[in-house]
């Protein structure tokens, strides 16, 4: 590390602090849109009960591969700097629909609906964002990846706060004193809907792209499967992907405990609700904080490999606190430590990793990464609680059996970044 850079943000002229302003506000209404629908989806997995959860997450890892295979047909046919506005336009028409079906459909409608909108829920929230970042690597190269993801994602943090403050508002000033049925969905998906129209406005800066022209042009080309393909061949995207799997398995391991705590805290489904907004509203901030001021400087100058391995530490961590102390407040403080890692400066650090990859990958591998195999992570770990409850297994004790899967990620993680050392 001859090169230090001891300035923790990055020298940015006028052209591209106008740039990076677009990006930041584009990923701002991007999570905004999302943020005020999670706390919903996480009430109806508590609603819907824990043993259930992996039957739907194996409905939203199905519904992922389903949808895969479409949308690389889709990206080999159309012109490149339409992707995002086809793909948010086909999102916002969703949220329409559900907020016409919980209009006219009775309490037995109402119920398949939310099941419905739970599955939709978790395939949005990977693709809208996916997608987003698809837009950024295909702007940016990598040595602006590490200049300026950090403070993009930092855009992402704020929009988060901004929508999980609407949905407590909402769960502290509405929810038990009106009727939660009627106005909640509707209160909740027109402000996504306003978020992510805003958001598509912003991505009409991020459409060119002289790279993307040098390697080919504005049609992509090739089958719907080549995602799938290049993730068998390539040693770079085969780690990331195994690496994503493990990630997500452990997370929804260390959720479905943590849900286990929350149900046994409280029975109200509005103090449960303002709960997980109220984590949503402490991560934000600590989250910006080390997007702004940390991950910029971090991957400038400790690099990527020390950054991919941290997640074993913070595992083994996190399940053994699960199994020593399972309270609320170990809920809120691993929920906390995992998030702040993931969004300020696990995920910056993956996207960097993708700038590299050819067009074709940027486009399509990156998408099936981040939502079939990040999917397929959630099932894995879904079934794995599940499996070892059936098998008689405490749910708490489940925290130990999960220790030897948050020590291979470390390994993984190195592999990956050994991969991205030889591309």
């Amino acid at each position: 590390m001859n090169n230090i850079s001891t300035s923790f943000f990055p020298n940015i002229n006028k052209e591209e602090a106008m740039t990076l302003f677009k990006a930041f506000c584009f990923f701002f209404f991007v999570l905004a849109s999302w943020y005020a629908l999670r706390p919903v989806r996480n009430e109806l997995a508590v609603q819907g009960g824990i043993n259930n959860l992996p039957w739907l997450l194996t409905g939203v890892m199905l519904a992922m591969l389903i949808i895969n295979p479409i949308y690389s047909w889709m990206v080999s046919k159309v012109d490149s700097k339409k992707i995002v506005l086809y793909i948010y336009s086909f999102f916002i028409f969703n949220l329409i629909l559900f907020l016409s079906l919980w209009y006219i459909s009775g309490s037995e409608g109402r119920i398949w609906t939310g099941r419905a909108f739970y599955i939709w829920c978790n395939v949005y929230s990977f693709f809208v964002v996916s997608i987003f970042w698809v837009a950024m690597i295909n702007f940016f190269n990598q040595t602006d990846a590490k200049r300026f993801f950090g403070i993009i994602s930092a855009g992402g943090s704020l929009g988060a706060f901004f929508g999980s403050s609407v949905a407590r508002y909402f769960s502290t000033e509405i929810c038990g004193k009106t009727s939660v049925d009627d106005l909640g969905p509707i209160t909740l998906i027109v402000f996504s809907i306003f978020s992510l129209s805003v958001a598509l406005y912003f991505s009409n800066s991020f459409r060119a792209n002289s790279r993307a022209q040098e390697r080919g042009g504005d049609i992509l080309g090739g089958s719907s499967i080549e995602g799938i393909k290049n993730i068998v061949t390539d040693p770079l995207i085969r780690n990331l992907g195994f690496y994503v799997i493990l990630f997500t398995m452990l997370m929804t391991t260390s959720w479905m405990i943590s849900l286990g705590i929350v149900e046994d805290w409280s029975n109200d489904p509005c103090e449960r609700t303002a709960f997980f907004a109220l984590i949503e509203q402490i991560v934000t901030p600590l989250t910006l904080f080390m997007q702004v001021f940390l991950a910029s400087y971090l991957l400038r100058n400790i690099g990527i490999l020390p950054i991919m391995i941290t997640y074993g530490v913070i595992f083994v961590a996190a399940f053994s606190s699960y199994a020593l102390f399972p309270t609320i407040t170990t809920v809120t403080a691993v929920a906390v430590c995992t998030r702040i890692f993931e969004y300020g400066l696990n995920k910056p650090t993956r996207e960097t990793l993708y700038t590299n990859l050819a067009k074709q990958d940027r486009y399509k591998s990156t998408v099936l990464i981040d939502t079939f195999i990040a999917r397929s992570g959630d099932v894995i770990g879904g079934w794995f609680v599940r499996g070892l409850v059936g098998a008689g297994v405490v749910t708490l004790s489940i925290s130990w059996a999960a220790l030897p899967f948050a020590l291979m990620i470390s390994f993984v993680g190195y592999k990956v970044a050994k991969s991205a050392e030889s591309q």
